[in-house]
């Protein structure tokens, strides 16, 4: 009888032995997977913010060449942050005013604004003119508003 519960006891630490190396088997795949999923995630909004990118270039160049633009480079920053109540906080998204670093003169141009700061001037306009298209007299949803996200080192 003591061998018959011996070799049961082995067989059960065996099968528990087994079923741990399964589970962590499992862990680990499961692990693998999540880590892939997240990469997919990311990829794809990285995909999707390239695809809204493309459309606001788009809808910009549109304007531009049909003569819509209501923001121009040759426009004073005054008159930019004048034309709609966010065209501020476009303005700062791309560390043009909003800040003590980044303070600008109102009566300035705002290419001579973007260029002082180091930016380059077609994302502004486009964020500006599309801003404007959008949200002609009305507030813009903090979500649709398209500002870089600029990090400072």
């Amino acid at each position: 009888m003591f061998y018959i519960a011996l070799l049961v006891g082995a067989v059960a630490l065996l099968w528990a032995w087994r079923c741990s190396r399964a589970v962590k088997d499992l862990r680990e795949r499961n692990e693998r997977l999540g880590s892939r999923l997240n990469d997919l995630r990311l990829e794809m909004h990285r995909a999707d913010e390239a695809r809204q990118q493309t459309i606001a270039q788009l809808r910009f160049e549109l304007m531009r060449q049909s003569g819509g633009l209501k923001v121009t480079g040759d426009m004073t920053v005054d008159a930019v942050t004048a034309s709609h109540p966010q065209a501020a906080a476009v303005l700062a998204g791309f560390h043009i005013g909003g800040c003590a670093s980044c303070a600008v003169d109102g009566s300035a141009r705002l290419e001579e604004a973007v260029a002082e700061n180091g930016g380059q001037l077609e994302p502004v306009l486009v964020a500006l003119n599309i801003l404007l298209a959008e949200g002609a007299g009305r507030r813009v949803a903090e979500e649709q508003l398209k500002t870089p996200n600029v990090q400072l080192a």
